[in-house]
């Protein structure tokens, strides 16, 4: 594999979804947009027949008088969910996608904040809703499972009947039509206000830096701008094909079912993926030759003999055969599961993003990439770095926060968004991030710690599967959870490499107190540590 620069990849230019919607109706036709089950039965959607089901369902909501609203959507990954959300998005509305495990009072909070006047939701969520909407009263309550497909049938009649309000409806680029709550590490969420521009030219300039290849299988949650743009935006207009996994525990199957060559996944996802592949092999006693074969194999890439495809068939096989590259975004993934999977013939192309910026801004490409980076800058934006922290200006940044000019004036200023996160950008515009803005440790003595350059070296020990570095006083602590097996054992080890670790650091960076927990950390969504 060639690590070296090359011409970005060629992207029509266009500034809206439903400009997006209609190309790929236009370019790729019959080609198929999604499969998904149903009823035990794969159903398939090609990019005309996704087109035509989008323009039922905003002419049928335009006919319920939902138009200029702002509506919710909220519920589990689906094809119904998808065609909500750009039926309400391309009608002239502002779509608010909400987390489906939500809790009924952030909910309610939520919707009376943003003035929603309808509510989308799935058929889990309905019950929440309806015991909620006894005090908010909205009218509009619609259920994906059992109203969506009915109402697709009832505009695309309206339509044949000459009804084209929809249709005929010109999207405003520059003007809000997203309110996407972001899930803090360290705040309550905030409402940021996303354009068409913002997301178009964010997918324009991804599939710049990304060729996708045959199938994608969507993985992460469609609530959160990261599936969203990477999972479905920007596989669709590559012209590919997406398959809707339901959950989690199906994606094994899916893999090998459905044979993807690329997957947008989180790092969580990424590292379970790959602590599986050695649990198998070490219940089936290759581990060892596993080992052995990986030492052979880097040995002969350096030669330029690539026999990656061979020696790992089996366990390429538990993928589907086919896996190509997987995106990792949303949270730090450590380098070790980059060059694991790098080793067995799969390449992982981090990226980093922030919702204020729809999301995606820098990834890694398919053939030119950095390790410990998060990949090269996307066309389009630019970026500088002011004390160390990561600024953002260009098309894709978000005019700011709902109802909240205070804190939209601390972090938009002068056309520049201040993404809190601390990194540099190299001579060949590769990113690299080196921690959080809030999460500093900074010390009596005038010290500034970044916890999260700490944090690395305990991943190095593969018995701890998480860790927290922060400020007491004037200590600095590691609060490590290990999983629920071998505690005692696991904490004896650590006093030991507790020593090994402080020898490498400058003494003003050195742990005075470890914590063993005994449940994980809590997380956000993109399963990021919530930070105390």
């Amino acid at each position: 594999m060639k690590n070296k620069p090359y011409t970005l990849n060629v992207a029509p230019q266009i500034n809206n979804l439903k400009d997006i919607i209609a190309y790929c109706a236009n370019t790729y036709k019959n080609k198929i947009a999604f499969q998904f089950e149903n009823k035990r039965k794969i159903e398939q959607k090609n990019y005309q027949e996704l087109l035509d089901d989008i323009n039922g369902l905003g002419t049928a909501l335009h006919n319920l008088g939902l138009h200029n609203k702002k509506i919710a959507l909220i519920g589990i990954n689906s094809y119904q969910w998808i065609l909500s959300y750009f039926a309400v998005i391309n009608g002239g509305n502002i779509i608010v996608p909400l987390d489906p495990e939500i809790i009924e009072i952030d909910l309610v909070n939520l919707i009376k904040k943003t003035n929603v006047s309808c509510i989308i939701c799935s058929k889990k969520c309905a019950e929440k809703v309806q015991k909620i909407n006894n005090h908010l009263k909205i009218n509009n309550i619609l259920v994906l499972e059992t109203d969506i497909l009915g109402l697709v049938t009832q505009g695309k009649e309206l339509i044949r009947k000459g009804i084209y309000s929809f249709i005929d409806y010109q999207v405003q680029d520059d003007v809000c039509s997203a309110i996407l709550y972001t899930s803090g590490t360290t705040s309550e969420p905030k409402g940021v206000m996303i354009s068409h521009k913002n997301i178009a030219s964010d997918v324009v300039a991804s599939i710049k830096n990304v060729y996708f290849k045959g199938t994608s299988i969507l993985v992460l949650p469609l609530h959160h701008a990261f599936a969203l743009t990477a999972s479905v935006l920007c596989v669709m207009l590559s012209g590919r094909t997406i398959l809707i996994n339901r959950n989690l525990k199906e994606l094994k199957n899916d893999l090998i079912k459905f044979k993807p060559q690329n997957l947008i996944l989180v790092p969580m996802i990424v590292e379970s993926l790959y602590k599986q592949i050695w649990i198998i092999a070490k219940k089936r006693k290759k581990d060892i030759l596993l080992n052995k074969l990986i030492i052979l194999s880097n040995l002969l890439l350096k030669f330029g003999i690539n026999l990656r495809k061979i020696f790992f068939f089996s366990v390429r096989k538990s993928f589907g055969g086919k896996l190509d590259f997987i995106i990792s975004g949303g949270a730090p993934l450590q380098n070790k599961y980059v060059e694991g999977f790098r080793a067995l013939g799969i390449q992982i192309l981090n990226g980093y993003g922030i919702t204020e910026c729809s999301p995606v801004l820098s990834v890694n490409r398919n053939y030119y990439f950095r390790d410990h980076s998060v990949g090269q800058v996307l066309d389009g934006i630019d970026i500088k770095i002011i004390d160390n922290e990561i600024l953002v200006k260009g098309d894709v940044v978000s005019s700011g926060y709902f109802q909240n000019d205070e804190q939209t004036a601390q972090v938009f200023q002068d056309g520049w968004f201040k993404t809190g996160d601390l990194g540099y950008v190299d001579e060949d515009s590769f990113l690299y991030i080196t921690g959080r803005k809030k999460n500093l440790i900074i010390l009596s003595n005038g010290k500034n710690i970044s916890p999260e350059e700490i944090e690395e070296y305990f991943y190095k020990l593969d018995y701890i599967k998480e860790v927290m570095v922060y400020q007491t006083g004037d200590q600095i602590v590691a609060e490590v959870y290990f999983g629920n097996e071998n505690i005692d054992e696991y904490s004896k080890q650590l006093k030991k490499d507790l020593s090994m670790i402080n020898s490498q650091l400058q003494t003003y960076k050195n742990i005075s107190k470890t914590i063993v927990r005994k449940i994980e950390f809590p997380k956000t969504i993109t399963k990021k540590i919530k930070r105390i």
